[in-house]
């Protein structure tokens, strides 16, 4: 079940702020506050036995509202009128979340996004959401965002690198294992995302966390290389990399990798970095993603400023910028973006988090960063004895601070936020959210 518009929708009438062209088709709408879908990822312990996995929740915010909707309910198309709903749940706060007992399922990407290039524009998977009174007065669905940047072009494309609001997922590569003795697809400690790379584009990611580990008992080069969590292979890398590519000689959308991580294989044990190692993944990100490569020596500013515009990038053709953690490699080799501050709180408390989120956003980005961008590590960390004792999951984790960022983004951090990097990013609305206050920030320059 999909439905799928061309053109493109934002946020009408919202505390958001975004305008609607003449004539578009409103997919996203309300009279006062918002709605939208997000995905809730733990799993559902259901009575009978067995789990609920992907579990779709209805979120609504109406603290600008007079008066406030008295339901809310799912659909599984636009919705007109309240016979049509799957589900309705009354609305007894201004502000809230329902956690339906209905399953995203496993859902394609509409608009042919599915397995290669779609239609451009923003599209509807399946699940919608309305809320009103006898009246629909809200609605929205759960929607991929594959072309936002080019569908926005007109107002964005004059934001710096460091102006725009960058959606990112932490931990990018660990989504499903692909080894040798695992082909898991949830995992307590491990996994940080739900969907593939390829999905995370189409959804509109744009920013990608990767740790890059390094094993010499593969023969040959590439097969060497992969995405990790900490010191536990998920997938090989060169496969991601051309699902990156793929997507870029496709679109004209702008890709930020980093490489965040090199947690096996990439330095002696005093600390000194093995040269070939570094060289060969270097070697491996010029062949997979070269003709897009935005080389560092050409496109950035200078220390402390915000980098090149969209504009400059997408005139050039040159739309993928690759950022990396060890700056004696950056140093010599010039096309490399340099280190990309990674604002970490280190805490399994989420209180702590957003105390530290909210301090550091305030004072990002630092005048003498060699970088024009900084991420926002929007998750917890788990400790030792949570993962040795078995306390909780990542699943869990995500799910007591996603509904946060959300809101935090849109309000404390909306004026300095960057890149926004998150575990399980369809539990929150950071892409749409990002999408609205960079054009906002656009329109005030």
């Amino acid at each position: 079940m999909a439905v799928s518009w061309y053109v493109v929708a934002f946020f009408a009438a919202s505390a958001l702020g975004a305008s609607i062209a003449p004539n578009q088709q409103i997919f996203e709408k309300s009279t006062c506050g918002r709605v939208w879908v997000t995905i809730h990822s733990p799993n559902i312990r259901l009575p009978g036995g067995g789990n609920l996995h992907d579990a779709i929740e209805l979120n609504w915010d109406f603290s600008t509202c007079s008066n406030i909707p008295m339901q809310i309910g799912l659909f599984n198309n636009w919705p007109l009128s309240w016979s049509q709903a799957l589900a309705v749940y009354t609305v007894d706060s201004s502000e809230g979340f329902v956690i339906t007992n209905v399953s995203l399922g496993e859902s394609k990407l509409p608009a042919g996004w599915n397995t290669g290039t779609g239609l451009k524009g923003p599209h509807c998977l399946w699940p919608w959401v309305g809320a009103g009174d006898n009246h629909i007065r809200a609605h929205n669905c759960l929607k991929i965002q594959p072309t936002w940047m080019e569908d926005n072009a007109e107002r964005i494309n004059k934001l710096r690198i460091g102006e725009l609001v960058i959606p990112g997922t932490h931990n990018a590569g660990a989504w499903r294992f692909d080894t040798e003795i695992s082909t898991l697809s949830r995992d307590s400690f491990v996994l940080c995302q739900d969907r593939s790379i390829w999905a995370q584009l189409v959804h509109g990611i744009r920013y990608f966390d990767f740790r890059i580990a390094y094993y010499d008992f593969y023969p040959r080069e590439e097969d060497r290389y992969w995405l990790n969590h900490n010191l536990i292979r998920v997938r090989p890398l060169v496969p991601l990399l051309r699902e990156i590519r793929a997507f870029l000689d496709s679109t004209k959308e702008v890709v930020f990798l980093d490489a965040h991580h090199f947690p096996m294989g990439f330095y002696h044990q005093d600390g000194a970095p093995i040269r070939e190692v570094h060289m060969g993944l270097l070697r491996l990100i010029q062949r997979e993603l070269g003709p897009h490569i935005a080389s560092a020596s050409q496109f950035a500013t200078a220390h402390g400023t915000r980098g090149p515009t969209l504009q400059t990038l997408v005139d050039s053709d040159r739309r993928l910028l690759f950022s990396y953690v060890d700056n004696n490699i950056v140093a010599g080799n010039r096309w490399l973006w340099p280190i990309l501050p990674h604002l970490w709180a280190n805490t399994n408390s989420p209180v702590e988090l957003f105390q530290y989120l909210d301090r550091m956003i305030d004072s990002s980005p630092q005048p003498s960063s060699r970088s024009p961008l900084f991420s926002a590590m929007a998750q917890t960390t788990p400790s030792v004895l949570d993962i040795i004792l078995l306390r909780g999951s990542l699943r869990d984790n995500a799910d007591n601070v996603n509904r946060n960022v959300t809101s935090r983004l849109a309000s404390r951090w909306r004026q300095n936020a960057n890149i926004v990097s998150s575990d399980f990013f369809l539990a929150n609305d950071v892409v749409d959210v990002s999408i609205a206050i960079s054009v906002d920030r656009s329109n005030r320059l």
